[in-house]
């Protein structure tokens, strides 16, 4: 955590240098050797090529993601800096500020009006004395009018990031699952077949491109059903 006293920037949370640099070696290190490996290799199909590059940058990405997340508290809002965008949320439009109510979690979660429930990054986790001192910020700032979320919609909040949340565990799970059952067929129908390179199967060249199509398929599909299957729930 770093503090300001600028008069605009309160707060900003993001992990250590030390965490950062640590992730950064653990999965950036063998992406630089598999892609040493594979770009000079003149054996190895095109299609296999581009596939495991494009594994390779989704881990690039995640490095960059953890470099970038961070939660910045100014007197009149909240930034929750992602990948891609920074969401600003002013203080009014914040309806609550909670640990998540689940012991194997150490998150703390945003509901702003919209009725959208997220996650605070960079390291805010479930400290009680930080998320005391952001929310203390908040109840100062929010302004006389405000007024408490209804159970509903908290409900509702929370459900639907339980679907996403859902929706992440099993496009992991049917990601590394289908990744790995490709793997290990690939090889053993290698070692039965001997192909060459214009024999090898076109799945098991594109098999790189596996897990990215997977998990954005099953996370896609798995978060409608999830949310479908609440809004039938009399």
């Amino acid at each position: 955590m770093e503090t300001g006293t600028d008069g605009r920037v309160i707060r900003k949370y993001r992990l250590r240098p030390a965490q950062l640099v640590f992730i950064t070696l653990f999965l950036g290190l063998p992406g630089i050797s598999l892609a040493r490996w594979i770009v000079p290799e003149d054996d190895l199909p095109l299609t296999f090529k581009a596939g495991m590059l494009v594994l390779i940058s989704t881990v690039y990405l995640a490095i960059i993601w953890f470099w970038r997340a961070a939660t910045i508290v100014h007197q009149d809002h909240i930034a929750v800096r992602q990948l891609l965008r920074t969401r600003r949320t002013v203080w009014p439009d914040v309806l609550s500020i909670e640990v998540e109510n689940n012991p194997a979690s150490s998150r703390t979660m945003l509901l702003d009006r919209a009725g959208r429930l997220f996650a605070l990054p960079g390291g805010v986790g479930a400290q009680a004395d930080e998320v005391r001192a952001i929310k203390d910020i908040w109840e100062r700032s929010r302004g006389g009018g405000w007024t408490p979320p209804a159970e509903a919609t908290v409900l509702a909040a929370q459900y639907r990031s339980w679907a996403r949340q859902s929706a992440i565990v099993w496009a992991i799970f049917l990601t590394v699952g289908s990744f790995l059952a490709l793997l290990v067929s690939g090889l053993v129908l290698n070692a039965r077949s001997e192909w060459n390179n214009d024999e090898i199967p076109w799945l098991f060249q594109a098999i790189g491109f596996v897990p990215v199509v997977v998990f954005v398929a099953v996370y896609q599909v798995a978060v409608r059903l999830l949310r479908r299957r609440h809004t039938r729930v009399p």
